[in-house]
């Protein structure tokens, strides 16, 4: 891998490692499940993305195909606590959305499971593994789950913002939480190009994977500005509301 490839992998492990401490932290404070849920997810994929830069770091064959193991483990661990999170933050009341979660982890498990199985230890063989599509799918459809929650929600609340029953800077989540869930469904559309390449002629697109970083770290910040928003973006966000609807008399 080139060496802006290995400093990208640096970069983004760092972003979640400290927007996961900042959110555990912050779950201490507020009492809430949901953050603390979060912070868990970001915190294991700091950890995944160190388990996959020792190995380049140090030029130490031996150790790749075990790091990248458990690098592939705390990145599902993370997506289900992911998957927890969209559930206890915008589903909490309905069954489906539960059952959803325990689809999304059996998923991911039996995708682990297979690709062992069948010697994919790595997770990088989508040609002739099945079972990676499995594990593929189930990280899919966790990612993006919380897009369509906040697209959901977002026109909802843009109306109640009109009538001055919302809070702006909360209705504006909403509509990051969106911008997060299609940037994270691209993400894993490209990470599914790379990996077929990769199998198919033993080269891992360096182009794609700088765009694929860049999109990384662009979804760790839409996340920190969601939950840490600067007084800057709290006041354009303020500023640029619909104003209230007058009430007749």
């Amino acid at each position: 891998m080139e060496e802006s490839g290995f400093i990208g992998g640096v970069i983004a492990g760092l972003f979640y490692f400290a927007v996961g401490f900042s959110l555990i932290r912050l779950s201490w404070r507020s009492q809430r499940p949901p953050d603390l849920l979060l912070g868990i997810s970001f915190f294991l994929w700091g950890l995944a993305y160190a388990c996959w830069q020792i190995p380049i770091a140090t030029a130490n064959q031996p150790l790749t195909q075990p790091l990248f193991f458990v690098g592939r483990i705390f990145t599902h661990v993370g997506t289900i606590f992911f998957a927890s999170f969209t559930w206890v933050a915008f589903r909490n009341h309905s069954r489906w959305a539960k059952y959803l979660v325990f689809a999304i982890a059996i998923s991911l498990l039996a995708g682990v499971a297979g690709s062992i199985a069948v010697g994919d230890w790595e997770g990088v063989r989508p040609i002739s593994n099945a079972w990676w599509w499995v594990e593929w799918a189930a990280s899919l459809v966790a990612m993006s789950w919380v897009g369509v929650e906040g697209f959901i929600e977002y026109p909802k609340a843009r109306k109640r913002v009109q009538m001055g029953l919302c809070d702006p800077l909360v209705c504006n989540r909403f509509l990051l939480w969106g911008i997060t869930g299609v940037a994270t469904a691209i993400y894993s559309w490209i990470l599914m190009h790379q990996t077929t390449g990769f199998e198919s002629n033993g080269s891992w697109s360096i182009p794609l994977d700088r765009v694929n970083g860049t999109i990384e770290v662009a979804t760790v910040a839409l996340v920190y500005l969601i939950y840490f928003p600067p007084r800057f973006y709290q006041r354009w966000i303020a500023g640029a509301a619909p104003a209230a609807e007058p009430e007749e008399a």
